[in-house]
């Protein structure tokens, strides 16, 4: 209820003109808690799901980006998850009911001028010293920063901030772990706004949707010891806090972002489509057309499924940092490649600015998801990949532990994982051999007549990339992290492994034996098994062997195509005539929707579907007129043509007004919006 209140509340291009939320959206934002969905109700917050939270913050970014983000960043990317998770009791106590009311407004500060993707190289520093607060002299912090791209900085009464601490003088008690060290590490403290020292309130203006996001500038401001997130016994502690809270944030905000968009980008575009008439026919039933059909139809599936199988990850109680990476970098494409496939087939009804355009602030607000929490291009070539393989191979990591054990068994430690390791690899290249050549018969069958063939080709993918990692590790060794474009490519297959997996999953809970489903299913898992194979294929051609090793390689993993039927034409028309029934979008891939927003009159969903449903009554009209033989030729007007009509008995006087008011309404959907001058 308060969602749907909330998304009918906001008017996205009025939010543009004005770069801020009315004020009475703000009251209510605070009011109802919205700030607070993933704080504990003993702390007087929500305490829903990951799941809730996800669909909420979909629901208003559906309404407007800036609304959307508004409620995601407090929510995933602010101080309350690090409350939760390392806050002291003290912290607790203080901020979590506060932050849950909207009393106070969190931000945090990570990214500086010269350290974004690299937070390691912070230069923001905090030097351990004494200093005065509340007239007394204590142990604490003299910070300086600059901090930028910092979302709800200008209206932020309290700021989270990452920096590098250092005790040069060794003034850190004995009793403290860190004592007699100089670097101590990245730490994480709450300051709030009116600190002395402290700069704020100034803003960025963000392409899209101009959402709160500004600077913040600190110039020796001083913090006593317990404002350190968890208290100074958490110095140093940093990294391992912003890595693991920020894996659940990276795994919701943006790929419910990406869901919400792709959602409405599909329902949109049918709709559209079929209301646009060229060459006699609605444009839907153009096979060009048809093809940006099949692709939105397959994103918002995959978004869909991507988001629904994250999130359960995450209210399972996994911290899955790999996972989220994908999800992140998945879901923000497929909401880039929606956004342009949307914007192709509303031409310039999606290129005029005005209050009546719903795609072009998805279009010009994209760069903004592809970029923030990690930006794709690091996300796909170092986060995946890089950063999986160690964590998620049978025996790297205890590998690379006994290296650097020094007891008297840590030699015993490193040869028990390496003859691991030796069994593993011999036991993935007879599994990658055996199931590519027998096209994955001998995979455990999994599924019923739809999907068993799905699972088969899963199973072959995932021993050919199981049996291809090693054989890269072994010949690149620690520079494979370096080969960008290889660990990118094993990135790309591991993403489509891991889509296949949430599409079948999404479509066993929610679609069984659902034909328009299965079209759509088909078609997204066969393009995701083809970029899986693709990708791996082109990592044989690029690793440091002869051309007979590849040759090698490419016969024992590749005899075969691995897809058991091709994309084809047929396939494609059949997987956009699937997505023409509104309803079923409406019922099925519109979850992340704000459901209320074409009820809304003026709301540009408003507009677009009662020129779609006008549509559809006029064509019953039209059928009429041209069953007496008579069609419309503009050598004179609507009305005297109509009228014509009702002379000679074909139409009655009913018929013309409902033409006539029909037509309209139609003609209302496919107008832009124009201006006397650019002023107003």
């Amino acid at each position: 209820n308060e969602v749907e209140t909330l998304c009918a509340m906001v008017d996205s291009h009025e939010i543009q003109s004005t770069h801020d939320l009315p004020k009475e959206v703000w009251k209510y934002i605070f009011n109802k808690g919205f700030l607070g969905l993933i704080i504990p109700k003993e702390f007087n917050g929500k305490g829903f799901s990951h799941f809730a939270h996800a669909i909420i913050v979909g629901k208003l970014s559906s309404a407007s980006q800036f609304l959307g983000i508004t409620v995601m960043v407090p929510n995933s990317l602010g101080p309350g998850e690090l409350l939760l998770k390392y806050g002291s009791d003290e912290q607790k106590q203080h901020y979590l009911p506060r932050l849950a009311k909207g009393k106070e407004i969190p931000c945090f500060g990570l990214t500086s001028t010269v350290a974004g993707s690299d937070a390691g190289s912070l230069i923001d520093n905090g030097i351990v010293c004494h200093g005065q607060f509340e007239g007394k002299k204590v142990l604490g912090l003299r910070l300086n920063w600059e901090k930028r791209y910092i979302t709800l900085a200008p209206i932020a009464t309290v700021i989270g901030l990452a920096f590098k601490a250092y005790d040069p003088d060794n003034l850190l008690p004995k009793d403290h772990p860190l004592y007699k060290k100089n670097d101590l590490g990245i730490t994480c403290a709450l300051i709030p706004r009116n600190t002395e020292g402290l700069s704020i309130g100034t803003r960025h203006k963000p392409i899209g949707e101009p959402f709160q996001n500004g600077p913040i500038f600190g110039k020796d401001v001083f913090i006593p010891m317990d404002w350190v997130i968890g208290g100074d016994k958490m110095i140093g502690h940093g990294w391992r806090m912003l890595m693991e809270c920020l894996s659940v944030g990276r795994g919701i905000s943006l790929p419910v972002t990406g869901a919400s968009a792709t959602q409405a980008m599909l329902l949109t575009t049918s709709t559209y489509s079929q209301t646009r008439e060229q060459f006699g026919i609605p444009i839907a039933k153009m096979e060009g057309i048809q093809e940006k059909l099949s692709n939105l139809a397959t994103n918002a599936f995959r978004a869909t499924a991507n988001i629904n199988l994250s999130t359960w990850a995450l209210d399972a109680g996994h911290r899955p940092s790999i996972i989220s990476a994908i999800v992140k970098y998945r879901n923000t494409q497929l909401l880039q490649s929606s956004s342009i496939d949307a914007m192709d087939v509303h031409g310039g009804r999606a290129v005029m600015e005005g209050k009546r355009n719903y795609v072009s602030n998805v279009y010009s607000g994209a760069p903004v998801a592809i970029t923030v929490e990690g930006a794709n291009i690091l996300t796909r070539s170092l986060m995946i990949f890089g950063q999986g393989l160690i964590r998620c191979h049978k025996t790297m990591l205890d590998e690379l532990r006994a290296l650097h054990d020094e007891s008297k068994d840590s030699i015993n430690k490193f040869d028990k994982a390496l003859v691991i390791h030796v069994g593993s690899f011999i036991n993935n290249i007879a599994r990658a051999i055996l199931f590519s050549w027998t096209r994955g018969h001998l995979a455990k069958p999994y599924g019923d007549q739809t999907t068993k063939v799905y699972y088969r080709n899963l199973s072959v993918l995932s021993a050919k990339f199981a049996c291809l990692t090693d054989i890269a590790s072994l010949l690149l060794g620690g520079s494979l992290k370096r080969k960008e474009m290889i660990s990118g490519r094993f990135a790309d297959s591991i993403s489509a492994m891991y889509e296949i997996s949430s599409c079948l999953k999404l479509y066993e809970e929610k679609f069984l034996n659902d034909d328009n489903a299965k079209n759509i299913l088909k078609l997204a898992v066969l393009r995701l098994i083809e970029e899986a194979d693709t990708s791996m294929l082109q990592n044989i051609d690029s690793m440091p062997i002869n051309r007979v090793a590849k040759w090698s390689l490419r016969v024992l993993f590749f005899p075969f195509s691995v897809v058991a039927s091709k994309i084809d034409d047929k396939l494609i028309i059949n997987t956009s005539k699937s997505v023409l029934d509104t309803e079923w979008i409406e019922s099925n891939l519109s979850t992340c929707i704000c459901a209320n927003l074409k009820d809304k009159p003026g709301h540009p969903f408003y507009i677009l579907f009662q020129g779609f449903e006008a549509g559809k009554e006029l064509k019953v009209l039209r059928d009429k007129a041209k069953k007496a033989g008579y069609k419309y030729q503009p050598s004179i007007t609507l009305e005297l043509w109509l009228q014509g009509l009702v002379d000679n008995k074909t139409l009655t006087i009913k018929d013309k007004e409902d033409w006539l008011r029909l037509n309209n309404l139609v003609l209302e959907a496919l107008k832009v919006d124009d201006y006397e001058n650019f002023d107003k």
